[in-house]
Order: structure tokens, then sequence, then C-alpha cells
């Protein structure tokens, strides 16, 4: 089992899988790069009616830390996204299942210095992208959601991080239908509890860089299930990855261990 753990992290030790916000949530530290890929599963509710929607998102991530302090980012992907069936009227709309369409964006991080002996710090995490998705009647959802958290960080030595505070979630798009009406729509919720697990396991027998795990999950007051729509007011993240070497400059004298 410690050999396939091994492997899968030799084979992940340049890529960083980044969650629907910026896992890892610590801010990594000056002059290193993380690239990578993403899984996103969430459920948001809809418009003044309540509609639940479901939300899977896929991305590719670029970031990079010019400062001990700021991390910056760009990512770019895919987004799918099912709708439930709602009245208008005395009309019924259908469920829609949209297929998975282009979605982009950008992120930035801030943190504060770390104290007591290097164990908490403040950190800021802002993000903002857009997104599409489409079904085989041509029917579509598409806009821009951002999101937002102001948090604490326990840095846990020779395990990781975990990062939580509250996080605003906010979403600006438009449908058209089959017909070609369109029609604005938004989250319900927008405040939401949020925590992320980073994990960066000790192999340094096989790379240099430091790679890690982490997790995500969010969730507003109004968190529920349902046969039909299991996912609905929360949201869940996995992402595996690692961060590289100081790529310019001098190595401090003690090389940074999460």
């Amino acid at each position: 089992m410690k050999k396939i753990v091994s492997l899968i992290c030799f084979l992940l030790s340049n890529v960083v899988l980044a969650s629907n916000l910026a896992n890892p949530a610590v801010t990594i530290p000056e002059a290193r790069i993380a690239i990578g890929a993403s899984y996103h599963l969430g459920g948001y509710t809809l418009t003044n009616k309540a509609i639940p929607s479901l939300w899977n998102r896929i991305h590719s991530r670029l970031e990079y830390s010019p400062l001990k302090f700021l991390s910056l980012g760009v990512e770019f992907g895919g987004t799918q996204i099912d709708v439930d069936q709602f009245i208008i009227n005395s009309d019924t709309v259908p469920s829609f299942q949209g297929k998975f369409g282009f979605s982009g964006g950008a992120l930035l991080k801030l943190s504060t210095p770390a104290f007591l002996n290097d164990y908490i710090k403040f950190t800021s995490i802002t993000k903002a992208s857009f997104f599409s998705s489409k079904n085989q009647h041509n029917a579509l959802y598409k806009g821009i959601d951002g999101v937002g958290i102001v948090g604490i960080q326990f840095h846990i030595p020779r395990f990781g991080y975990i990062t939580t505070g509250p996080l605003i979630y906010v979403i600006d798009g438009t449908n058209r239908s089959y017909t070609g009406e369109k029609n604005y729509y938004s989250n319900l919720n927008n405040i939401r509890g949020w925590i992320a697990i980073d994990f960066f396991p000790r192999i340094k027998e096989i790379t240099s860089n430091k790679p890690f795990i982490s997790l995500e999950f969010s969730m507003s007051p109004e968190i529920d299930y349902s046969r039909r729509v299991p996912v609905q007011e929360f949201s869940l993240s996995i992402c595996i990855g690692s961060v590289t070497r100081r790529i310019y400059g001098i190595e401090n004298d003690i090389e940074w261990e999460p």
C-alpha cells in the first residue's frame, strides 16, 4: 500500500488538483509554482423559486507566489450543470441536464505572517470564474460565479494545514430555453461555512517537491438531501498535487516544511 501511495504521489508530483475555491488553502512560499487539475461537486439553490441544481467542475490551474504572503492563479476546464424541474404559472419547465462546457477564471490568496510559534495565521481567498453548460436541445445555463473567504489557518507540523471560516458564494447567470427565451438567475443562499484540510505526506526519497492531498467542504444553513437531488446546499472537493521547490533566487537555510 505504501508503494502504491508513493507511486501516485510521484506521478502527480508536478500537479496540483485544486478545488472549487483554492487548494491547497495555504499560501505557497515565495517563488514557487503549482500547476494541475481539479474536481468539485456542489449543490446550489437557484432564484427565489428555490430550484435545486447540481454542479460538476473539472479545472486545470497554474498558481504562482511572487511574494511571501501572496499567491496568484489562473484556471480553466469544464463545468456541467443539472437543474431540477420547476413551475412557471401553470407550465412545468422540464429538468435541465447539461453537458460539460468551457469555464475558467482567476484567484488571489493573501495571508498574514504566522504567529504563536508559526501555528496560526489569518488568510483570505477570492476567486471568480465564467462557465457554460448546454444540453442536447440547445438550452443553456451560463454566467459568472465568485467566491471569497476570510478565515483562520492552523498549522499542524508534519501533517499540513486546516483552514476554516465563513464563505460568500455568488452566481450571476442567464439561462436560455430551447425556444430561445432568456432569463436571469442567481443562487439563493450566499453565506456558507467552509473548511479545508491540506495534508502534505513526507516522501522526500521520491521527489523534492511537496506533494499534498486536500479535502474541502462547504455548506449553507439550508443544507439538505433527497433521493431526487442528493446534494443540496453543500459542496465537496478532493485534491491531489504538489508545490515545487523555489524556481529562482536562493533557498533559505531551512527548507519550507509544511
